[in-house]
């Protein structure tokens, strides 16, 4: 009887905590009434409390709830532990697993906990994925460029292959979040949708967060570099480079800004002096090799407060200068900074780059990767 009179006590304090938060109702108000009604219904957590009827009823919601609640705590303790435990020996189930995990913890995480788990489910991935080298022998190539071709493999090929190439094929035949992408000069992965991966943690992220890592799924779906060339056209390079430069500016106090920084700079560096493979720009800096790149360089040249446009108009008036100004404003010398002979066919891009002044995708990467995932990481993290 003592049990049952606590029980009641204590229910009895949870009920009057509760209703006590009710605004009160108004009797001859209809619209008062349906809004009074609305807010009185119950959440999940405090419903089976209000329909207990019995002491008995009340002990066994009493102890559900707490149950619920210790398990919820106990798992996303362990959820760093959970994460890291996946390796390139798990199967598609350990990965469901993590996620529902993580879709139980994050509504009642915080900031540093939820970017952690970020970081940590994005490395989950690559290790799920990753092939350790032995698999990368000319079966392997010739099975991942049937899949990325048609999809169609014969029982004989896969027999040839790694058991888990087998099984990460299966997934990819399956549908389940697994996809071969090529990488050029010869080379393949798996790789995942990197979408699904920033919806599941963007709604509990403030704004700029939020809208940094879902441009970086966005981007990162498809591959930035190819066969040392640059796999977008000068057209999505702009439409980067506009929008990092847009970000910094609405984020300037954001946890991100330095990457999305680093990412202006990169795009900023590649518009205008391009990559091994690709230039939109003769080597003499006169003039573009496509009118419609020309024409889209001028509209990025009529942007205000832009860097970028002041980037364009300091291209353009060097594009007019004689050699002798060029000579006399930007003096080249025999070695660059590095101690390298500076040569001929380099003498335009090195007095570009004076007149410029834009950092080198040397100091602006470093060693911080951003081409591959929803956040950027150190390269020594990979």
């Amino acid at each position: 009887m003592q049990m049952n009179k606590t029980t009641l006590i204590i229910g009895a304090n949870l009920l009057l905590g509760i209703t006590a938060c009710q605004p009160p109702s108004d009797k001859n108000d209809s619209s008062d009434t349906t809004s009074t009604s609305a807010q009185s219904v119950e959440s999940p957590s405090t419903q089976p409390l209000v329909e207990a009827k019995t002491p008995k009823a009340l002990t066994k919601a009493l102890v559900k709830l707490s149950e619920k609640t210790l398990k919820e705590q106990l798992i996303c303790t362990k959820l760093d532990d959970t994460i890291n435990a996946i390796d390139n020996k798990s199967e598609i189930e350990d990965i469901h697993t993590v996620q529902r995990q993580i879709d139980a913890c994050l509504p009642v995480a915080d900031n540093a906990e939820i970017l952690r788990w970020l970081e940590y489910y994005q490395a989950m991935y690559g290790r799920f994925l990753s092939a350790d080298s032995s698999m990368y022998d000319e079966a392997f190539f010739t099975v991942m460029n049937n899949i990325d071709q048609d999809g169609k493999l014969t029982v004989a090929q896969l027999r040839q292959v790694n058991p888990r190439v087998r099984y990460l094929i299966s997934l990819v035949r399956s549908r389940a979040d697994v996809s071969v992408r090529y990488m050029g000069e010869g080379h393949f992965e798996f790789h995942h949708d990197l979408t699904a991966m920033a919806n599941m943690f963007t709604p509990y992220l403030p704004d700029d967060q939020s809208e940094f890592i879902q441009r970086m799924a966005q981007d990162n779906q498809e591959i930035f570099w190819f066969d040392a060339a640059i796999a977008i056209s000068l057209e999505e390079l702009v439409e980067r480079a506009v929008f990092w430069e847009d970000f910094i500016s609405r984020y300037p106090d954001s946890r991100f800004y330095d990457d999305a920084n680093a990412l202006l700079d990169t795009c900023r560096y590649l518009l205008f002096f391009g990559s091994e493979n690709v230039q939109w720009i003769d080597d003499d800096i006169r003039k573009f090799y496509l009118l419609k790149d020309e024409r889209l360089m001028m509209q990025l040249a009529e942007r205000t407060d832009s860097q970028l446009a002041e980037d364009v108009q300091k291209l353009l008036v060097f594009m007019e200068q004689s050699d002798s100004e060029r000579h006399q404003l930007y003096p080249v010398p025999d070695k660059d900074e590095n101690g390298h002979k500076i040569n001929e066919w380099e003498v335009a891009h090195y007095q570009l780059n004076k007149a410029l002044d834009i950092p080198s995708l040397r100091d602006t990467v470093k060693d911080r990767n951003c081409f591959n995932g929803v956040i950027c990481v150190d390269e020594t993290g990979q």
